[in-house]
């Protein structure tokens, strides 16, 4: 089905952004292939860079490894490193300074600024008890090598939610590129998360990092998005608003002020695409009364639209509002997602299926999406029944010392895909502060082939069929970025094998469910895992299954495992 034969005004959220028919979107998976490339784009900056994230780290590696070095010059392995280089557009002068110099965002943006380059961050100046960084040493790390920065406090005050954040993380690069997602350039201060990680979610890699323990951090899956054309030029004004608007209620130097640009060209494209928000009230003096709820609006229209298949992949499934205590009774009705959840059974009621990925171990509310999770299982009791509601969790798994260990994956995408035809990607949450309470920013998107091609990658790396070394090109060939001929037809293999074992969704939910199963086995066995998926078990569900289950952390990591031995 294509994007032309829908009746597209029901899909897309109203008194916003507009509707794009003229722009691209490459959906990114993983802090690998995303964080790779933002620093490609930031190498292409002519004019200027603005960011705005929840959290970030000037001293972070955007890129590690073989992507910045692959080995001596004369090597085969740099020699193609440098072809590839060349390919996505860097000039002599910029690859030689990404071969030989550490590509920390601090050291990208400085060598961007001293190109010329105008670099702006917007900062969230987070409370301290939300110390996932510290705003003031990032504002000084990053003003020292040229970019201008603004503290946005814009969160606070006694008319605004107790826990509110501003949860965006974008990036537009002169206007023709803008990202959006899941992933800020962070590793967090305190935490076990640092958002780049690899395809396959090793167990430990010293290529993960953590700032203060020499361990290896979680593995980390996430999903973000490029946008190019017009489109891009929405993100931008999301930009030049929250800046203007900090700029003006803190009465600084009006040279401070974003200008508007020029839109980007159109692009030829047969993909509809829309920017979303959410803002809350009282935040920002631009939004209307009532603030902004545009990414609540797209769920409800896609929940509706539901035909055949809704896939999930998010952080939180919560029904009520957490304010701090992990107990869902206490914490008050989150309207929105008291819909999404009633939309969600109606959809299985009419026979679709759902198929959704939480983490193991969220940082705060399990117990909160045990009781999402409840309702909806009461929602929809004959599709549980059935078998058409599958909620599933990733881990990882290695030998250590002899014996086999086991790590949840953190579980930080917030995806949504409906019939192979619509899918959302952003910062947005399944919880009140997705949906209401917190600043965010999404894309949708209406394209069946790109739909489609996302769930494939998606269920190719959960179920271990996507080797490392090919995921990337998937991704670029799935958005119709430039690759070598080679690459290109291995790509192009590569995604045939994974329309014939996944293309139906039926067959594809009959494999994840199955070897979610088979792992589970092997958990219980202490083997090693065979992919990533394993079922979801809510707290009473891995009691009842003899399993020791902690209410914060969850059930597959009864023991931190050491890293290996030298």
């Amino acid at each position: 089905m294509s994007a032309a034969s829908v009746d597209e005004r029901q899909w897309w959220a109203e008194g916003d952004t507009p509707v794009r028919r003229d722009s691209r979107v490459t959906y990114l998976v993983d802090g690998h292939a995303t964080l790779l490339a933002f620093c490609l784009a930031c190498f292409q900056a002519r004019d200027y860079i603005y960011l705005a994230h929840w959290g970030i780290t000037p001293s972070m590696p955007l890129v590690r490894g073989r992507d910045q070095r692959a080995g001596p010059d004369d090597s085969p392995a740099q020699q193609e490193l440098v072809a590839e280089l060349r390919l996505a557009g860097l000039s002599e002068e910029a690859i030689a300074f990404w071969c030989n110099h550490e590509l920390t965002l601090q050291t990208v943006l400085g060598y961007a600024v001293q190109r010329g380059v105008e670099v702006r961050a917007l900062l969230w100046d987070c409370p301290e008890i939300f110390s996932h960084y510290h705003p003031q040493q990032a504002y000084e790390e990053l003003s020292a090598v040229g970019v201008l920065c603004l503290l946005d406090d814009s969160s606070r005050g006694l008319l605004h939610h107790p826990a509110e954040a501003l949860h965006q993380k974008t990036s537009v690069i002169d206007g023709r590129y803008a990202f959006v997602g899941g992933i800020d350039p962070l590793i967090e201060n305190d935490g076990e998360f640092d958002r780049w990680d690899m395809h396959p979610h090793p167990l430990f890699t010293p290529l993960r990092r953590l700032l203060a323990k020499p361990a290896s951090p979680h593995p980390w899956h996430d999903a973000h998005a490029l946008i190019e054309g017009p489109a891009a030029a929405d993100v931008e004004l999301n930009f030049r608003q929250r800046w203007n608007d900090v700029v003006q209620r803190k009465e600084l130097e009006a040279t401070l002020l974003v200008p508007e640009h020029p839109l980007p060209p159109p692009l030829q494209s047969h993909t509809v695409v829309q920017i979303a928000r959410t803002i809350p009230q009282h935040t920002y003096s631009f939004t209307p009364e009532g603030g902004i709820q545009g990414i609540a609006q797209l769920y409800r229209a896609a929940f509706r639209n539901a035909q055949r298949l809704i896939y999930l992949e998010n952080q939180y499934f919560w029904l009520r509002s957490f304010l701090g205590l992990n107990v869902p009774f206490i914490g008050p009705d989150s309207p929105d997602m008291e819909q999404n959840i009633r939309l969600l059974g109606e959809a299985l009621r009419r026979g679709a299926q759902l198929v959704m990925v939480l983490p193991d171990h969220p940082n705060v509310g399990r117990a909160f999406s045990d009781a999402g999770l409840q309702r909806l299982r009461e929602e929809a009791p004959e599709a549980v029944k059935d078998g058409r509601l599958l909620v599933l969790t990733l881990a990882t798994s290695d030998l250590v010392d002899g014996q086999v260990r086991y790590r949840p994956i953190y579980v930080h995408a917030k995806v949504a895909l409906v019939d192979d035809l619509w899918v959302t990607v952003g910062s947005a949450n399944l919880n009140n502060r997705g949906m209401r309470d917190d600043t965010e920013m999404n894309v949708a998107t209406l394209d069946s082939e790109l739909a489609r091609g996302l769930r494939l990658l998606l269920w190719g790396e959960h179920l271990g069929l996507v080797p490392d070394e090919d995921m990337l090109a998937l991704l670029r060939y799935l958005g119709r970025q430039p690759l070598r001929p080679a690459r290109q037809a291995r790509a192009r293999d590569l995604f045939a094998e994974l329309e014939r074992r996944l293309g139906q969704s039926e067959q594809g939910l009959l494999l994840l469910a199955e070897q979610a199963r088979a792992n589970l086995e092997r958990y219980r066995a202490g083997q090693l895992l065979v992919g990533h998926v394993l079922p979801y078990l809510t707290a009473e569900e891995a009691r009842e299954q003899g399993l020791p289950c902690d209410e914060a952390q969850g059930w597959i990591e009864q023991e931190k495992p050491s890293e290996p031995t030298a």
